[in-house]
């Protein structure tokens, strides 16, 4: 176990003191390759950001005794202007400034985010950040006089005229907050350190703790509150007592969507609403078009006149039913690691759709995406339009037509098909590469040359067999519902 309170567990022990107890713990796991790529981003980034900063020193980081050390011994000295990796210790928690600078006797503490600046706010999940950083580094002894935020400019293109970087003054709101902290630092160590963990009652923060159900107040509990779609704070408070959704009174005011989710949980019985689910299936004009879109979005714009975290489709998956109960035909495109695929990508998706039969989506994703290509290549933009037009979105069957108490409230593809579908026919439980966050950081570290080329073919494989998979399920799901009539 760590000896001293990090930011991490810090600011979960803010939501609740068991989640910070536990993630004090946790022991460390391999990372997926969507949290691969954002430490990769986060490393670009801080580099990027340190050279925009200017020159300036770079402190050791471990261990943290000498790495404090030497943070001391530098801010004393007044060598350098500019401090990169300072390391602060006070009151059981141990803090890393990414920048300090001192103008005039006067220290400025900076947070670099890989994050876009915002015309209008600043998110509050910055000024925490900054605030534990500011919070320790004060009690350690170093006198602050300003916090900043150096975060991607969101008005930057690349190849255009505007900086990447943009340096957010947030010192009035970060000294407030740290001053917060300072009163609540010593306590929150002191429990955060102990032996056993804090007794547990069940929060608001529960409903998306990763160890609500593992090792904390939802162990053994099948029907939570959380089940309720949409559960807002105030309704969860004035629903608390009953702990579980089976000791709810059957009479509760919910919405008309939470009531449909809370009586099938309740009763265990399916729900289907049949004049809605035949009306919906008889919208789907045959040939059906199954389509499934992966996407990318980089925070150092790979391709010119797009922005940072600018969403792009890199591959698509498309099967094709010519009539009910037929078996489908399989297109699909994977972008090349070279070079702008865009345009290639939706020439070939648009020869492959044709002018008529309906585009099965789930979600309004592939909308978005369709949208984004229409305004890059706006010579495309009216057989975008009539593809957008015969668009239906098989999701909208599962949220106003047909509910199951195996969905768990939810209606993502992955949840329904577990239930709608048998598990030997199709599943993403053994798949490599089984979900959007996995897909996207697998492609970019292999566009970024992060991953060895040798291992790049078995990587295409499990890219295109997840794609494939989505739209295969849509297919199935489809035949599925369309078998409740």
């Amino acid at each position: 176990m760590k000896s001293r309170v990090d930011k991490r567990t810090f600011l979960a022990a803010l939501e609740c003191v068991n989640r910070g107890w536990f993630a004090h713990r946790d022991p460390q796991r391999d990372p997926g390759f969507g949290e691969q790529w954002r430490f990769w981003v986060g490393h670009e980034v801080e580099g990027k950001a340190r050279a925009w900063l200017g020159e300036g020193e770079v402190l050791r980081r471990s261990p943290v005794d000498a790495a404090e050390a030497a943070t001391k011994a530098a801010v004393a000295s007044g060598d350098h202007a500019r401090l990169f990796e300072a390391t602060f210790v006070a009151d059981g928690c141990v803090a890393r400034a990414d920048a300090i600078e001192c103008v005039d006797g006067e220290w400025t503490v900076l947070e670099i985010k890989s994050g876009k600046s915002k015309l209008d706010a600043v998110d509050k999940s910055y000024i925490d950040d900054l605030a534990f950083t500011v919070c320790v580094a004060s009690a350690a002894g170093l006198p602050v006089h300003r916090a900043c935020l150096v975060l991607i400019n969101g008005e930057y293109e690349l190849d255009g005229p505007v900086a990447f970087f943009v340096r957010v003054d947030v010192t009035e709101d970060v000294m407030v907050r740290a001053r917060e902290f300072s009163l609540l630092a010593p306590g929150i160590s002191s429990v955060m350190l102990a032996e056993s963990a804090p007794p547990a009652t069940l929060n608001f923060a529960c409903r998306n703790c990763e160890y609500y159900d593992k090792t904390c107040v939802g162990q053994g509990v099948d029907d939570p509150l959380w089940l309720i779609p949409r559960l807002s704070q105030k309704r969860f408070d004035q629903l608390k007592g009953y702990e579980r959704i089976s000791r709810v009174p059957a009479e509760t005011e919910l919405t008309e969507i939470q009531t449909r989710v809370f009586k099938v949980l309740r009763s265990g019985e399916p729900h289907i609403d049949a004049p809605a689910l035949s009306q919906l299936l008889r919208t789907v004009e045959w040939p059906a078009y199954y389509l499934d879109f992966e996407t990318v979005s980089p925070a150092l714009p790979w391709f010119p006149h797009t922005s940072p975290y600018q969403a792009m489709p890199f591959q698509y998956s498309l099967h094709v039913a010519s009539r009910p109960g037929s078996a489908p035909t399989h297109h699909e495109f994977l972008a090349p690691l070279q070079g702008d695929w865009r345009r290639a990508l939706l020439e070939q998706l648009l020869a492959e759709l044709g002018d008529r039969g309906s585009v099965v989506v789930y979600s309004s994703y592939e909308k978005t995406c369709l949208t984004a290509l229409a305004n890059w290549f706006p010579e495309h933009r009216d057989a975008i339009d009539g593809v957008i037009a015969r668009m239906f979105d098989l999701e909208k069957v599962f949220k106003v037509a047909y509910a199951h108490p195996g969905f768990r409230g939810k209606t993502s593809i992955k949840k329904i098909l577990r239930v709608m579908v048998d598990k030997s026919e199709l599943s993403y439980d053994d798949l490599p590469v089984n979900n959007g966050d996995d897909a996207l950081g697998l492609f970019s570290l292999m566009r970024v040359g992060n991953i060895d080329e040798e291992f790049h073919s078995r990587f295409v494989e499990q890219l295109l067999a997840y794609c494939k998979l989505d739209t295969r399920a849509m297919v199935r799901l489809h035949e599925a519902v369309a078998q409740l009539l």
